[in-house]
């Protein structure tokens, strides 16, 4: 498969920010904690499971599927699909200048469409 590459674009909700500590994904739910707390945001749970289940390969060997501490220029993101979202539990944390932008709608699926605050 091909790699995330310097120029790669992509959607993801930042969840931990430089300094948070204690990140732990529930090997049972997938859930990420930090410092002892679910991570707050929308319902992650917005699609369906993948039937071969590729995302338990990929956390299998999770770059952030346990972290002591993010640095000061790191954020932990999350995908809104957690059965088939590669984010952080995956590659683990991105540096913070990578952010460029926030997203104004999501369109697609058009029963999901939604304006505004995301």
């Amino acid at each position: 498969g091909s790699a995330i590459s310097g120029t790669s674009l992509f959607v993801k909700r930042v969840v931990g920010l430089p300094g948070d500590v204690d990140v732990k994904m529930d090997d049972a739910t997938k859930d990420i904690f930090i410092g002892g707390n679910a991570v707050v945001g929308p319902d992650r749970n917005l699609c369906d499971d993948e039937p071969l289940r590729l995302i338990d390969q990929l956390l299998k060997n999770g770059k952030g599927v346990a972290l002591d501490e993010l640095g000061d220029e790191d954020v932990y993101v999350l995908g809104d699909c957690k059965a088939v979202s590669v984010d952080s539990r995956v590659f683990g944390v991105l540096p913070k200048d990578n952010i460029v932008g926030k997203p104004l709608a999501r369109i697609w699926p058009l029963s999901r469409f939604e304006w505004g605050s995301l």
